[in-house]
């Protein structure tokens, strides 16, 4: 790494080798070796900079660094000369020489020059920053959907419990930990490991001298991210270069060193393979020109090994199979701020422009400063980071649509129903923290689902230690239609009833998603209300409750128990719940 950094220094340092370097030239052997002395101490000191500041290597950054060096160079180069011209002066009395002011007119020339380049590069960046922004737009994987996710079973599409209810648990055995008075317990990050979704959180140490002491954290939290009775486990594991190590041992200055050529955005994340083997990852990317701006289609991710500190730099969709988020929250956030804000271009999210289809992300999220949730997909394969978008007008409650991130090929896919008008997180946790007010819990991680063809907010309640209490389901649409247990489940399996009592239809499932049915009624009833009827019923050798509406099927109310029926619905083993479609009694065809 020392070697790296030395290599990082002369490339940052290129504005100082030069104005030196002309200074040495123009001097013509006279003043070498002070100038050299200083040269020297000026790259020691940028050497050091780099070191503790780890500037981003994006181009207009390094151009920046550069001409600063050029600048603070000449500059001293400048007033060394003229101070010893001075002090020629008063001591001998004598005029200065050709040489003298050759030599200050050449350092005077590349400060000159420094700073116009500086001021051009200003304006450049600047232009750039705004004239980019189509063509950085178009960088983005996108596409568009009007459906929200199927959610048809919590045991296929797992709903994960809140970080912080996973954190709290870590905290209360954190006394396993040798020496746990020199650690802290640092991020979580959500993973699949060994096919189940878990969260995997780092144990870092509590200060240099903890450090200099032990030189490695001895391992790492686990705890499935789904099963709200599981306890943490501690894993023990040396690691050895983790991001609260120092010198050649910090994790985020290991990755700086190795790959010159990529900036990094955001922090690095703990991952772990299927052997339980840790490694920290890190997003990195290319700047476009000089504009600051990122091109979202060419990521690159840093795999460290934090036991024998080998770093790997890939492709984003080519990382190791292990690691679930090549594409980290930040570089997500980063996508779904220039998609909300930019699709129209520069002058219209100005506030002259019309602001036609500008999205603004919520806040609700655990990522990214609250704006990224991540979750699995439907396979349970892929991690994906959920985001939902509204306006920026306060007294709107409705969501322009959210965005799921694939993790790891960046690909952004818009969800947006034109049809039905949805109310945005901010409601659908305002609505579950006021179903318990006197327990003052409170409501977090809002992910949006279609349950039924109804797309619904399920949210978590968690008291005021972080303790997780109930799922809550809450209806986009109708939120007069709101559920809560204690597993995720049982909310989805009583919400389907109410959904089917409150006369909710599933017109929005997807027709390849429903199962055709046939059996013989073994119970049934019926429930009315002044609006409708609702009828449910068991099959023979089944337990799970099917219900349909007489507005949708008037035949219904006819249904008797030994009826033989036909009828379609999506169905899976764990339900004990569904609506039904195209209810056919025979004898009554």
């Amino acid at each position: 790494m020392f070697v790296n950094f030395i290599g990082l220094t002369l490339f940052f340092g290129i504005g100082i080798l030069v104005a030196n370097g002309v200074s040495l030239i123009a001097a013509k052997g006279r003043n070498t070796k002070s100038t050299i002395v200083l040269m020297v101490i000026e790259l020691l000191l940028l050497g050091g900079f780099l070191f503790v500041a780890l500037p981003s290597k994006t181009l207009s950054t390094i151009l920046w660094i550069n001409l600063v060096g050029a600048v603070i160079a000449s500059g001293l180069l400048l007033t060394i000369r003229s101070i010893n011209k001075a002090s020629m002066n008063v001591l001998h009395k004598e005029r200065k020489t050709v040489g003298t002011n050759t030599v200050n007119d050449w350092s005077g020339r590349v400060l000159g020059i420094s700073i116009a380049a500086m001021v051009l590069l200003f304006i450049i960046s600047s232009i750039t920053k705004v004239t980019a922004i189509d063509d950085v737009y178009q960088t983005i994987p996108l596409k568009t959907e009007e459906k929200a996710e199927v959610l048809t079973s919590a045991k296929e599409t797992p709903i994960a419990i809140a970080p912080k209810t996973a954190k709290r648990k870590m905290l209360q055995k954190f006394s396993v930990i040798p020496n746990s008075n020199m650690f802290t317990l640092d991020g979580i990050t959500a993973q699949v490991v060994n096919g189940e979704y878990v969260y995997v959180a780092t144990v870092e140490f509590n200060g240099f001298f903890k450090w200099s002491k032990l030189g490695a954290v001895p391992g790492y939290f686990i705890i499935s991210a789904t099963d709200i009775n599981a306890q943490p486990k501690f894993v023990e594991t040396p690691i050895v270069y983790t991001p609260s190590a120092y010198f050649s041992k910090d994790a985020a200055r290991k990755i700086y060193a190795a790959y010159p050529d990529y900036a990094a955005t955001g922090k690095i994340n703990l991952e772990i393979d299927e052997k339980g083997n840790p490694f920290y990852i890190q997003t990195l990317y290319k700047e476009y020109g000089v504009s600051g701006r990122m091109n979202y289609n060419e990521f690159k991710t840093a795999v460290l090994n934090a036991t024998t500190g080998e770093v790997k730099v890939y492709n984003s969709h080519d990382a190791p199979a292990f690691v679930d988020a090549p594409i980290t929250s930040s570089a997500a956030n980063s996508i779904n701020e220039y998609f909300g804000r930019y699709s129209q271009g520069w002058w219209n999210q100005t506030m002259f422009g019309a602001k036609k289809e500008v999205k603004i992300p919520t806040e609700n999220g655990i990522y990214a400063s609250g704006q990224i949730t991540p979750m699995m997909n439907k396979e349970g394969s892929q991690l994906l980071y959920f985001t939902d978008f509204t306006s920026g007008d306060e007294e709107q409650d409705s969501a322009l649509g959210y965005s799921l991130i694939n993790a790891r090929t960046g690909q952004v896919t818009y969800y947006r129903d034109t049809k039905v008008g949805i109310m945005d997180s901010d409601g659908a946790i305002s609505i579950a923290a006021k179903i318990y007010p006197e327990k003052k819990w409170k409501a977090s991680m809002p992910v949006l689902y279609n349950i039924d063809g109804v797309p619904t907010w399920i949210v978590s309640l968690m008291d005021s230690k972080g303790i997780f209490k109930k799922y809550v389901y809450v209806n986009a649409v109708d939120n007069d239609i709101v559920v809560d247990a204690d597993a995720a489940q049982n909310a989805l399996d009583a919400y389907r009833i109410e959904l089917a009592t409150k006369g909710s239809n599933n017109t929005s499932t997807d027709a390849a998603d429903l199962e055709k049915i046939k059996g013989t009624v073994s119970r049934i009833t019926i429930v009315a209300s002044e609006a409708q009827t609702v009828v449910s019923f068991l099959l023979e050798n089944e337990k799970t409750i099917y219900s349909v509406t007489t507005n949708n099927s008037p035949m219904a109310l006819f249904l008797k128990e030994g009826d033989k029926v036909a009828f379609q619905a999506v169905v899976t083993a764990d339900a004990k719940a569904a609506s039904i479609e195209n209810l056919v009694i025979e004898g009554l065809e």
